[in-house]
């Protein structure tokens, strides 16, 4: 199934069209147009993701089991929140809300429905349905006292139902392949309420406890919690004959469970089930008792019986009947004989009886499931009678929560799969007809004619299996009161009587038959049906149990007015073999005037007065889904998650959907979808029922319905309208492929438009940058050359000349300029005191006008500044700048095309003379230098002297700052 679905598919979404949702955003999912199996499954991947574990359907609540603790779910701000709805599409679904839906439908019940409620918690093990059902109940209790104080009696309820919890999982729980915490029993739990909508009590019903495990396990399970418990809590062992938990067969055929007793997680656990003792006001008789019936269980799995023929013998030592003995507190010597004979009275003949050994271990294994069995129910009335009203009125409302197990298919199924499973059916029957209702509920909103609307249900089966004389359960409750009834015989019966699609028999011999479920096929081995059936216990062994000095024992088996038959006083001794013999006789008149019924009708019974309960109330539904068989968080199994919708009746809502009017699009959504059928494509018709009903008789389609808000469709009409739209898309399409080529050829021309002026743009940056390098590489060049020029000692000679220096002034500064560095003020101040007074750079024959100076001379500029100047220029221009850090100046030439510019460094030396770095020629004043080089080249590779001089630019004197310093 899961291997054709599409999960991912396109759906009805689509992103930036207005009025239309994302999967994941409906949080009821019949709110969508066509619910569909893959369309459920989508939805409920997508809010898993997104850690929103609650979705309706209808008003069935889905709940996905995290495994992980989700923040702030089930916090007090959320109790509030869910408290007083108007109704379930208030707010976000919830488990709170389902509860105050419940709350508040008892409450405000109208004329005519049903005021008792009913929360139905379904789903496989380990998916969350006891947790599911406690947040339940807790809600109701939170909700109960909001309304008003706690009825008389009644306080703490919600406590001691949950401090019972562990008790209840201790004897009815055990760990399965599928869960470490399975429970192998239903519970069903009825509040009740006084006309002030307190709580005046509880009662808790068990149904069809999994008994059968206590004498065996499959591979990889266990028994039942609380013998392992019992062992990891239990100090006084001797007392109760038991030591090492490996010698008992009951539970030594899983060693990681023998293993979980020294854990001290199991000592925990222990103590929460000691506790509960307290709370239920076991006494500490009675809890004593509890043990020594545990420990005798444990030890009559331990007698083991032979045979030779049809005489049976225990070949086990007398030593482990006296522990069995000796923890029932019961006579040996009977135990013993009722064991390996059965006593038999027909027309008032007491004849004895030798089992064989098959018998024999049959009768044991039985008795042990009895005791087991019968202590479960007396848990139950015990906790009852705790939990119960203390009033006997009748005037009373009820809300009850059903924790049953789900739907069960194994390698080996028998008659317990059959019950279960035929629970499953009569719950998916009271299913169906709910989501039918709502489904006709829909239809009257909507105005819609459902009359013609027919729904397939499982009617057929459940006929099979519970009709009589006829039925499946009846034939094999006859065979089971026939002596000569077998399996075999029962097998031929149901051949012969049951003829239907939904039962089948393989060819040949093989001793089994199939039954076609609501979900799936299950296929059962008739091996040991009849005897589960019949869930006789011996004559013999009832009676020695009801002789039990223990008064739990003897209270379980009906013998509290044996008593006198025991010798001594009331209540004490121990039975003697007469004693047994009239305990036999009376027992057997009992059964005789009680017409024991078999186990099936005893189930169908129960189940029949539950249906009855629950069709006198208004259900709520919760299906509790497990995401994955790993227990892990965020991992959802489509296959696994596919199988437990099926098995949880969830998909029977996509059916009943498709049966009836599977699409109910709004009138917008079907105006917007389908308007180009019957109305111009740029006109905007209404969304009206005229509209649509315009559309659709445009259409062809036959059979459809327009309610108030929605169209109803049936699904075939889907592809109907498809065909009628089929041109338009042609065409659209048509269109759309041009529009496309002449977008796409117009992104092409602007791409290559824009490649063309960024390649333009490249190659300007490109040039620039080779002109940047170029000019910088001269510069370096220059510098290496002035480098290469100086001698190796240049630096010490520097320094020695500064000690050499005449002028007084410019060797003072030229000792602080050592020690600090020269800055432009100091350059300036230099210039200004030292080099104005030698008439530098000045016009006139070294002693002109003091203001006046040579157009070829600049103040501190940069050489940027310089080269920007020169530029200007025609090759041969020049300039002479001040420099600003050193005693000295710069000389810039313009020496060719193509913006190659030359700096050369002019030192003025300790004797005042001027010469340019890397040339000998010295020079008495700067004028002189410059003059000089009019008339020779710098270097004698230039291509040109000294030619033109570079003067300020208009409006700008760079001369300034030395003029005014």
């Amino acid at each position: 199934m899961a291997a054709a679905m599409d999960i991912g598919a396109p759906t009805d979404f689509q992103r930036g069209i207005r009025d239309t949702i994302a999967p994941g955003e409906t949080d009821n999912l019949t709110d969508l147009e066509n619910l569909t199996e893959e369309q459920l499954l989508l939805e409920l991947t997508v809010r898993y993701k997104q850690n929103v574990i609650y979705t309706y359907v209808g008003d069935i609540l889905c709940a996905i089991n995290p495994f992980k603790v989700i923040p702030g779910l089930y916090d007090e701000g959320k109790r509030k929140l869910y408290t007083s709805m108007s109704g379930l599409s208030d707010q976000a679904p919830h488990i709170f809300a389902s509860a105050d839906n419940a709350f508040s439908s008892m409450v405000n019940n109208l004329k005519g429905e049903k005021p008792n409620q009913v929360c139905v918690i379904s789903g496989e093990s380990g998916a969350g349905k006891t947790e599911s059902a406690k947040l339940f109940l807790r809600h109701i209790i939170h909700l109960s006292n909001k309304s008003g104080s706690s009825a008389e009696g009644t306080h703490g309820l919600e406590n001691k139902i949950v401090d019972l919890n562990p008790l209840l999982e201790a004897f009815g729980n055990a760990q399965t392949l599928m869960n470490d915490n399975s429970s192998r029993f239903g519970k069903f739990t009825e509040l009740r309420f006084d006309y002030e909508q307190r709580i005046t009590g509880a009662i808790i019903r068990e149904y069809l406890l999994e008994k059968s495990r206590v004498i065996s396990q499959v591979d990889g399970e266990r028994n039942f919690h609380i013998f392992y418990l019992f062992f990891a809590g239990i100090d006084d062992k001797a007392k109760y004959c038991v030591d090492d938990p490996m010698e008992h067969r009951l539970i030594n055929n899983n060693e990681d469970a023998i293993q979980s007793i020294r854990e001290p997680r199991t000592r925990d656990m222990w103590l929460e089930v000691t506790k509960c003792f307290d709370v239920v006001g076991f006494t500490p008789d009675e809890t004593t008792s509890f043990f020594h019936i545990l420990a005798g269980i444990l030890h009559l799995g331990d007698v083991e019986m032979g045979g030779e023929g049809d005489a049976a013998y225990i070949v086990s030592a007398d030593e482990i009947l006296r522990k069995v003995s000796e923890q029932f507190k019961i006579n040996m010597g009977p135990f013993q004989e009722a064991l390996i004979m059965q006593t038999i009275t027909t027309r008032g003949e007491t004849v004895t009886r030798h089992y064989n050994q098959t018998d024999a271990e049959d009768a044991r294994d039985a008795l042990a499931k009895a005791i087991y069995e019968k202590l479960f129910s007396w848990i139950f009335k015990r906790v009852n009678e705790l939990l119960g009203p203390k009033s006997k009125t009748m005037d009373y409302t009820t809300i009850s929560i059903l924790d049953i197990f789900g739907f069960e298919v194994f390698d080996h199924n028998s008659l317990e799969q059959l019950l279960i499973n035929l629970a499953n059916e009569q719950l998916q029957a009271f299913f169906n007809s709910h989501i039918f209702e709502m489904e006709l509920a829909e239809y009257a909103k909507e105005g819609i004619d459902g009359t013609q609307i027919q729904f397939s249900d499982n009617s057929e089966l459940l006929n099979i299996l519970l009709a009589k004389p006829i039925g499946l359960l009846a034939l094999a409750d006859e065979e089971a009161r026939v002596p000569q009834g077998t399996d075999f015989t029962m097998l031929e019966k149901l051949k012969m009587h049951l003829k239907s699609s939904t039962i089948s028999h393989p060819r040949g011999d093989d001793p089994v038959f199939t039954i076609a479920h609501y979900a799936g096929s299950v296929t059962y081995e008739v091996d040991g049906f009849l005897d589960k059936n019949r869930d006789t216990l011996a004559v013999d062994l009832v009676a020695v149990m009801r002789l039990s000095e223990l008064p739990i024992i003897e209270e379980l088996f009906g013998g509290g007015d044996d008593k006198k038959d025991k010798k001594g006083k009331k209540g004490g001794g121990i039975a003697d073999k007469k004693a047994l013999r009239k305990s036999v006789k009376k027992v057997a008149r009992e059964m005789d005037k009680s017409n024991k019924q078999t186990l099936a009708a005893i189930f169908k019974n129960s189940l029949a007065n539950l249906i009855m309960e629950m069709n006198a109330c208004t259900p709520q539904f919760v299906r509790c889904i497990k995401p994955n068989l790993d227990k892990a968080p965020d991992s959802f199994k489509l296959d696994l998650v596919t199988k437990q919708l099926r098995y949880t009746g969830m998909l029977e809502t996509t059916r009943i959907r498709k049966e009836g009017y599977s699409h109910r699009p709004t009138f917008a959504d079907f105006v917007n979808r389908y308007k180009v059928i019957a109305f111009a494509l740029n006109s905007t018709p209404p969304a009206s029922a005229q509209s649509c009903q315009a559309i659709l008789a445009r259409s062809g389609c036959k059979g459809w319905q327009v309610g108030k808000t929605k169209v109803f469709l049936r699904y075939f009409h889907m592809s109907e309208l498809a065909q009628t739209l089929l041109p338009y898309p042609t065409a659209a399409a048509r269109i759309q492929t041009a529009a496309r080529c002449f977008v796409a050829r117009k992104l092409l021309q602007d791409r290559l438009a824009a490649k063309k002026k960024q390649d333009e743009l490249a190659a300007s940056f490109f040039g620039k940058m080779n002109r940047t390098i170029a000019t910088k590489f001269q510069e370096l060049q220059v510098l290496a050359e002035e480098d290469l020029s100086r001698p190796p000692n240049f630096f010490e000679l520097k320094k020695a000349a500064t000690k050499s220096i005449r002028n007084k002034t410019m060797k003072k500064m030229q000792k602080e300029a050592n020690k600090k560095g020269i800055s432009r003020a100091q350059s300036v101040k230099w210039f200004k005191e030292v080099e104005m007074a030698k008439g530098a750079g000045q016009a006139g024959d070294g002693g002109g006008d003091s203001d006046g100076f040579e157009s070829w001379f600049h103040g501190i500029i940069t050489r940027v500044e310089a080269e920007k100047l020169l530029l200007t220029k025609q090759p041969g221009a020049f300039l002479v700048r001040v420099s600003e850090s050193r005693f000295g100046y710069s000389l810039s030439h313009y020496v060719q095309d193509g913006g190659r510019i030359k700096h050369y460094m002019i030192d003025v030396l300790s004797d005042g003379q001027y010469q340019v770095v890397g040339n000998q020629k010295l020079f008495s004043s700067l004028n002189e230098l410059v003059a000089f080089h009019q008339r020779h080249r710098i270097v004698a590779t230039d291509p040109v002297c000294l030619i033109e001089p570079c003067g300020q630019v208009a409006g700008h004197d760079d001369l300034e700052e030395i003029k005014n310093a």
